[in-house]
Formats: structure tokens, C-alpha cells, sequence
């Protein structure tokens, strides 16, 4: 009987931590595309939150069915688009 309850605490211990993972990366991609938003439309900080809070929630649904790997494959492959992204302002040539 200990060992299920072990067992049961185990994987609830598991499944909340992989739904933080997911949480914060939604909000992190939540976070990126609310600051593209304000930039290009100069929009307030109620369109702001919106736009934060919905692709978080979108970003939730879309993952329901992935497992740690495919979060943390999908935080490696944001981190390094992110970086060529940077890459490339930084070597462009100006004006």
C-alpha cells in the first residue's frame, strides 16, 4: 500500500513539474510575441497581457500530448533560433 501511494505521489510530483515547464515556456513565447505586438502596433498593457495570457493558453493546448523531451527540445530549438537571430543583427552590415 506504501509503495502505491509512492508510486502515485511520484507521478503527480512528475506531471505537475512538466506542467510548469510547459507554463513558463508558453509564457515566455507568450512574453515575445506580446513585446513583437507592442512595437509593431503600439498597442496598450490590457492588448499586452492579452496577447501574453493567450499564446500561453494556445501553447498549453498545442503541448497537452508532449513529455519533457519534447518541451525541452522546443526550449533548445527557441534558445537557438534566438541566438542566429542575434547573430545575424550583430554581423549585418549598416546602412
Amino acid at each position: 500500500m506504501i509503495k502505491g501511494v509512492q508510486s502515485k505521489i511520484k507521478e503527480s510530483s512528475l506531471s505537475l513539474s512538466l506542467l510548469a515547464l510547459k507554463a513558463a515556456t508558453g509564457l515566455f513565447v507568450g512574453l515575445t510575441f506580446a513585446l513583437i505586438f507592442r512595437e509593431l502596433m503600439e498597442v496598450g498593457s490590457f492588448l499586452f497581457t492579452f496577447v501574453i495570457v493567450l499564446f500561453g493558453v494556445v501553447f498549453l493546448k498545442l503541448s497537452q500530448s508532449w513529455k519533457f523531451t519534447g518541451v525541452l527540445l522546443f526550449d533548445l530549438f527557441c534558445i537557438m533560433t534566438a541566438m542566429l537571430l542575434r547573430m545575424y543583427i550583430l554581423i549585418a552590415p549598416g546602412k
